[in-house]
């Protein structure tokens, strides 16, 4: 990997905490395409709320459901959980956000979503981001 490549992933894991496969597989395919999609996904998920009409707990609240719907990885579906439980969301918010997908991408995605929320519970989700197991904490 160049140092170009280097430099993009650790400008993307101070913004969000971690990094994905994706961000590698570009980072060593071209610095600039990373840089770019860094850029606008950084903007998009963490940018100032501020003028925005959607404040961060509704945009992760979207991303869980979006990720649920699409079939996401467990590690995608958790991330955009505890992101929205950080910005204020409860469990109870998470579940209906997930749920919401049963109806276009049927049950079987919210069940998938179901065992991820059981495996972060547990503390063998694939992130690890302290999240309280339920809403007594709120």
């Amino acid at each position: 990997m160049t140092p170009e490549g280097k430099a993009e992933l650790d400008k993307i894991r101070e913004v969000r905490g971690y990094t994905l496969p994706v961000h590698e597989y570009l980072a060593e395919l071209d610095p600039e395409m990373l840089r770019r999609y860094g850029n606008l996904a950084s903007y998009t998920l963490f940018g100032d709320a501020e003028g925005r009409p959607m404040d961060l707990k509704t945009r992760f609240l979207v991303l869980v459901g979006v990720t649920t719907a699409v079939k996401g990885d467990p590690e995608g579906i958790e991330w955009a959980a505890v992101r929205a439980i950080q910005n204020g969301a409860t469990w109870k918010e998470v579940y209906e956000a997930a749920f919401m997908a049963a109806l276009p991408a049927g049950v079987p995605a919210f069940e998938a979503s179901c065992r991820a929320f059981n495996a972060m519970k547990k503390g063998e989700g694939m992130v690890d981001l302290d999240v309280p197991e339920d809403d007594s904490a709120r």
